[in-house]
């Protein structure tokens, strides 16, 4: 089976470790079938210049073939059109891909653009398509045309992966049939992720020896919830520190979360380490007492994922996939999101209590990508067989 996969959100030259779960699930799929990727540019005139070199059109990235053709767009308006005019874009090029490569299905990893863009370009070429739901799905659902066009994609998928079992539930309200839906969760690498020594991963950062660590991995935006965990952190011992790994993203920044912190008497125990290469990822979660990601919104949270593959316990608000894959209390708690109250006393009792890294790992019960990919593979396997039985020796369409 021949799959060409669709990605906004995928490593390039400006942001490596961009969508860096979309390409560990792609790398452990290809193991198994040919695979291709489409990773499209966002194209508007001097603006893109300005952004950097996106990379060649035709790039090779840990032995995946990936395709980065433009499409154009138009920053800050007309966003209602981006799926159409990531379709219109792509129409050229994926004329020329599909003559050589011979796709038997199109993936797509997002419901917008990917999802929307490649349900039209599907319907051209007579082919089934797949679409991927992650936490993009919340942000359309918002906006009545974009809620509208994912609805539409979305009925017409021969098959919807979800992520949660939650986005899963948005699917069943926008009309998928439950026979095409199938929750798989994310996974992780786990030739990175393991648990490693304390102390000398505490070392290797230059982070405290001694105390008690919370550890966040997430971008600054205002929507990780970090605002409630420093506060949070006002109504812990003294000997508790909180380091958040990550970069400025979404309005949120370093100074605005100082701010907080020295508002509520904290600012000496708030490392901002900020934002880290994957490799480094890994030995924050093994310094850490526990892990914290206090979101109003997610998808399937790899950082949770993460830690819990590191055998650190996580405190996570209860959004997205978190319920399917945090389970306690054997592997940390989950609260509601924005109260911090709840936060701190949870982050209080998963502190005082003593975790075997080992058992926190065979607690969590987390899958490797390769076992995520298998799953994944019967799914397209099968959309590919309904729809070859569907459409008997129907000839594909041509644009």
């Amino acid at each position: 089976m021949n799959i060409l996969s669709f990605s906004y959100c995928f490593p390039n030259r400006e942001n490596p470790d961009w969508g860096v779960f979309v390409l560990q699930r792609l790398e452990a799929l290809a193991r198994r079938v040919s695979l291709q990727v489409c990773a499209p540019v966002p194209w508007f005139p001097l603006l893109t210049a300005r952004r950097g070199d996106p990379g060649p059109v035709d790039d090779r990235l840990n032995g995946l073939r990936v395709y980065r053709p433009r499409f154009f767009y138009v920053p800050g308006f007309l966003k209602d059109h981006d799926a159409r005019f990531y379709a219109l874009g792509l129409r050229k090029w994926l004329k020329v891909v599909w003559r050589h490569q011979s796709p038997k299905i199109l993936d797509a990893h997002f419901v917008w653009p990917d999802g929307v863009g490649v349900a039209l370009l599907a319907g051209r070429l007579g082919l089934p398509y797949a679409i991927t739901l992650r936490g993009k799905l919340y942000e359309c659902l918002k906006v009545p045309a974009q809620r509208r066009q994912c609805a539409s994609a979305l009925k017409g998928a021969a098959a919807v992966i979800s992520v949660s079992s939650a986005l899963a539930q948005e699917a069943l309200k926008l009309g998928v049939s439950a026979k095409r839906l199938h929750v798989i969760p994310n996974g992780v690498d786990r030739s990175r992720l393991y648990p490693r020594d304390k102390i000398d991963c505490r070392r290797r950062l230059g982070l405290p020896e001694t105390g008690r660590l919370l550890v966040t991995v997430a971008h600054l935006g205002h929507r990780k919830g970090h605002h409630e965990v420093i506060r949070a952190l006002q109504g812990l011992p003294d000997d508790v520190r909180l380091v958040i790994v990550g970069g400025p993203a979404q309005g949120g920044n370093e100074d605005s979360l100082m701010k907080t912190a020295a508002a509520v008497g904290v600012a000496k125990r708030l490392i901002l380490a900020g934002q880290q290469s994957y490799d480094r990822v890994p030995f924050y979660y093994n310094a850490a007492d526990a892990s914290v990601l206090a979101s109003y919104r997610e998808g399937c949270p790899n950082v949770v994922l993460e830690s819990l593959a590191c055998g650190t316990p996580v405190v996570a608000s209860d959004v997205g996939a978190v319920r399917d894959i945090l389970p306690v209390p054997g592997a940390g708690a989950i609260v509601f999101p924005r109260e911090v109250a709840q936060l701190g006393e949870a982050l209080r009792q998963v502190l005082d209590r003593r975790w075997d890294p080992e058992t926190v790992v065979e607690a969590s019960g987390v899958k490797s990508w390769n076992q995520v990919a298998k799953n994944v593979h019967a799914v397209l396997q099968d959309a590919v067989n309904t729809s070859l039985r569907k459409d008997g020796n129907a000839k594909h369409k041509t644009f």
